[in-house]
């Protein structure tokens, strides 16, 4: 049974939505290894991302496995250790770029 047109441009804009994702958070994760500090590269080399979609959302994260990776996003009182923020910033500082990728991406033409 062919698909009506709706199912069609249904399906269309759930691909559009996930290849958009894909290209932010791609982008993002770049965005996040230029902006970690460097001691030994370990930590730049461990940022990676992972999307997820179904049906209705497309989510992106940014992370790393790296143990200290969050004392050093988010400092440490206890331990003396000033914030140096990477992947916060990696958004905050693009969301015109990366609301520029949605329109592109989502775009209907």
């Amino acid at each position: 049974m062919a698909k009506s047109k709706f199912q069609q441009a249904k399906e269309d804009m759930r691909k559009k939505r996930e290849l958009t994702m894909e290209t932010i958070i791609v982008f993002a994760e770049g965005e996040s290894k230029l902006r970690a500090p460097v001691k030994t590269g370990h930590l730049r080399r461990s940022i990676t991302h992972k999307t997820e979609h179904n049906e209705n959302i497309s989510r992106g994260v940014i992370g790393s496995n790296v143990e200290y990776d969050p004392v050093i996003e988010l400092g440490s009182v206890a331990r003396n250790i000033k914030a140096q923020p990477h992947h916060r910033p990696a958004i905050e500082e693009n969301f015109g770029i990366i609301g520029d990728m949605i329109q592109k991406g989502m775009s209907l033409k």
